[in-house]
């Protein structure tokens, strides 16, 4: 089976042989700060103070009100705009640049957070190898790879998830497709429990199909192709949020900051982020006002007009 990862020089971390299918809590550890490492190493993360500390911070009070959270979970951001986040083996879990700005409320940004914290506390990634006896360890590995590279390349990392899947494709749908219910009801729950809206899950999903109607499959999001979201889905978790009491969630200042500086940085040209955040302002379309003349302001110092920006 032809493995473009290994073109890009990704480096697996060593399995062992065949007969080592049960993956420990140990294991899973290694091969994720593996893989963290060759993310950190092609600058596909984040580098700012900022922003990892605001990641950080929601992660930690999400793992804060998750049971069986026994691992030191490291969250990040990958400088990617596809839609996108994956939780890797032993407690890390990434979030594209992508998803973040695509979020409007910050209790939809941890819901998709919790729903990855979900899939590592409940060890999908090791039950996935345990009971896939006939799931080689090459074969493993390959999966951890095109996940590597799905964060560096959507395109190949798609299509190596279709090479992939191609021999084993129904076993693994029916049992992906139970992971992510379970991650739904489970993250759910770390939502609500964390203070956060549950009803952001639902709506984070809703928009997400409406966006599908306009988009031909090939240019699906990543999201979408890694957590497919259909009627019965969203239906599901919209009544599980209902059973919820209602609570409303102020989103945080350093959430809508985090996002400006991210908006800021994806406009590119200092005058295009000017014009961008100036006609925020005139038309009164934003979620924080604060957020808005924040992003002005730096807009305009990256411009060198200082006077302005004062």
């Amino acid at each position: 089976m032809l493995c473009p990862f290994s073109a890009l020089a990704i480096e697996l971390p060593d399995f062992g042989d065949s007969a080592s299918a049960s993956v420990s809590p140990e294991q899973e550890r290694r091969l994720g700060r593996d893989l963290f490492r060759q993310l950190r190493r092609h600058e596909r993360l984040v580098n700012d103070p900022e922003i990892e500390a605001y990641v950080q911070s929601l992660g930690s009070a999400l793992t804060a009100q998750a049971e069986n959270a026994a691992h030191n979970f490291e969250f990040f951001l990958v400088g990617d705009p596809t839609l996108n986040a994956f939780a890797a083996p032993g407690g890390f879990i990434g979030i594209h640049t992508g998803l973040l700005l695509y979020t409007e409320t910050e209790s939809e940004l941890a819901g998709v957070v919790a729903h990855e914290i979900a899939h590592v506390t409940q060890r999908h990634m090791a039950r996935t190898f345990e009971k896939a006896s006939q799931l080689s360890i090459p074969m493993a590995a390959a999966m951890l790879g095109a996940i590597l590279l799905g964060t560096q390349n959507p395109e190949a990392g798609q299509a190596a998830f279709a090479a992939i899947a191609a021999g084993n494709a129904q076993y693994q749908l029916n049992f992906t497709r139970s992971h992510e219910e379970e991650a739904d009801r489970i993250g759910m729950q770390i939502l609500a429990q964390s203070g956060f809206d549950p009803r952001g899950m639902p709506s984070f999903f809703e928009r997400m199909q409406r966006a599908t109607r306009l988009t031909d499959n090939a240019q699906l999001p990543e999201f979408l192709r890694t957590h497919p979201v259909s009627v019965t889905r969203i239906a599901d978790s919209r009544n599980r949020a209902e059973q919820y009491p209602a609570q409303h969630h102020r989103d945080s200042l350093a959430f809508h900051l985090v996002r400006t500086k991210l908006r800021l940085s994806a406009l590119g040209q200092p005058a295009a982020a000017v014009a961008y955040f100036e006609r925020q302002l005139k038309s009164g379309l934003f979620l924080s006002a604060g957020a808005a003349r924040y992003g002005y302001a730096l807009a305009l110092t990256e411009a060198a007009d200082y006077r302005e920006a004062r």
